[in-house]
């Protein structure tokens, strides 16, 4: 059978992706179990492509199945925008949505452009999906999907068992190599995403990626991931696992055998800052397979803070890992999470600590109940809005204990702190003359650069943010 993937256009109040573009790698994960199994796929990214061209490019395909991906909350009316689309130019293809969001709160795409909703894995799901649908089968058949039945919907039952990583093919890259130059993260590019693991045996309230993997955690082979580096052309690498070295062997272990195998990348991982605390010989092993950038969840600048979002770490851990880091020379970015019920002295209490440890490349995500996460069973009722664009971690969707306007102004000034304080850290010359001999060397792009930079201005503004609320409102 004929299978196209569609990743949705670009939208969201803000469009985020002006700063980090990267590869739809569900999809094609997804499409080489297909291949594998004989089956034509196709992939097209129509946040490059625009919605006619692509529209266009999937019709001339003509698919028998279409496979939309939703991985955020924020992309859900673009995802079912899409599927009305689809169905329209393409009545009889079968539509499935995916994706992370999809499988946590698969209901809420009940629609009647949507022939099902694919819940878990892709990997797990599509192949037997898309061989009943070959043989005339009933899709009922297959687990882990919900379909419309009887003037409703009904479930088909838990999703097969997860297998280890190591059995699925390599992602099919092949299928957006003429998408590859434009994958950018932090002005570097071009970008491939790789995943080594999956799971996160961590609970954070905030966070539904242990709930989506039941707790469990899957590692591929050393051997697997320095094969599927060996065929990534891409100079950088974002390694997708939410705790990158929780396996410390093991992380030691794909050190050497990168190493060995001659590979050199910029990697960009997350971990968490205990684990750099307790290994920091990771660190410096690592540094040998190429440079290293690394996005830390610090999340809080105390204990209470810390356990109200159920981080289980400390804020020694975090003090102790940025200044091993530096001491190592290796770049960070850590993230705190700014809630809505703070009131002046909070936001001046994380000004004074990101000033005290020098972090001058934070970045703020303001605490957000999304569907799937513990947090969203307790907050759930309290939320000011159902505009599900307005989910995107940098717009407050719970009650703020200052008023807009204040709570706008303290986070917006956060981003402007940090960006001053990099400038008297490292000196604004400095700055843009390391972003010019990036440039010059072809290892960022100007158009990414000049994304960049405007995203910093753009955050600075209050009015950035309040504006959105207006519109929901409207």
């Amino acid at each position: 059978m004929k299978v196209s993937f569609l990743k949705p256009p670009i939208g969201g109040i803000l469009g985020l992706e002006m700063l980090t573009f990267v590869e739809p790698l569900g999809p094609i994960c997804v499409a080489a179990c297909l291949e594998r199994d004989g089956h034509d796929c196709q992939v097209v990214d129509l946040r490059l492509d625009g919605l006619e061209p692509g529209i266009e490019r999937t019709r001339a395909f003509a698919p028998d199945v279409v496979g939309l991906q939703c991985n955020f909350t924020t992309e859900r009316y673009r995802t079912l925008k899409l599927a009305a689309r689809v169905k329209k130019e393409l009545p009889d293809a079968f539509v499935v949505v995916g994706g992370h969001d999809a499988s946590r709160d698969p209901d809420w795409f009940r629609h009647s452009a949507v022939d099902a909703v694919a819940v878990g894995d892709g990997e797990e799901v599509m192949p037997p999906l898309v061989d009943a649908l070959e043989r005339g089968a009933d899709p009922a058949t297959v687990p882990g999907l919900l379909l419309p039945k009887d003037g409703g919907w009904a479930s088909t039952g838990a999703p097969p068992a997860r297998r280890a990583l190591d059995d699925y093919p390599l992602p099919a890259r092949h299928l957006i190599a003429h998408y590859a130059p434009h994958y950018y993260i932090n002005f570097r590019k071009p970008l491939a995403l790789m995943e080594t693991a999956r799971g996160c045996p961590f609970k954070c309230n905030f966070c539904s990626v242990w709930k989506f993997h039941e707790s469990s955690f899957r590692q591929k082979s050393p051997q697997r991931v320095v094969a599927e580096l060996a065929a990534i052309e891409a100079p950088n690498v974002f390694i997708t696992d939410d705790i990158f070295w929780l396996d410390v062997r093991r992380g030691e272990e794909l050190a050497k055998q990168i190493k060995a195998a001659g590979i050199r990348k910029y990697f960009t991982v997350q971990t968490r800052t205990d684990i750099i605390c307790k290994f920091p010989h990771l660190i410096e092993m690592w540094k040998e397979c190429g440079d290293l950038a690394i996005f830390l969840g610090v999340e809080a600048v105390d204990d209470a803070g810390l356990d109200r979002v159920n981080k289980s770490n400390t804020e020694a851990n975090n003090r102790r890992a940025l200044e091993i880091l530096k001491e190592l020379g290796v770049g960070f970015t850590p993230n705190f999470i700014v809630d809505p019920a703070w009131d002046h002295d909070d936001f001046a209490r994380l000004r004074d600590w990101i000033d005290d440890v020098g972090a001058y490349n934070s970045g703020f995500s303001i605490l957000t109940p999304l569907p799937g996460t513990d947090l969203w069973d307790e907050a759930s009722q309290q939320v000011t809005t159902d505009d599900w664009e307005m989910y995107d971690i940098v717009h407050a969707v719970l009650p703020t204990k200052l008023s807009l306007e204040d709570f706008y102004a303290e986070y917006s000034a956060l981003w402007r702190h940090v960006l001053d304080l990099r400038y008297r850290t490292r000196g604004k010359a400095r700055t843009y003359l390391q972003l010019g001999a990036a440039l010059a060397t072809g290892k960022v792009s100007f158009s990414a650069v000049r994304k960049g930079m405007n995203i910093a201005q753009v955050f600075s503004k209050p009015e950035t943010f309040l504006a959105a609320h207006g519109e929901a409102a409207s």
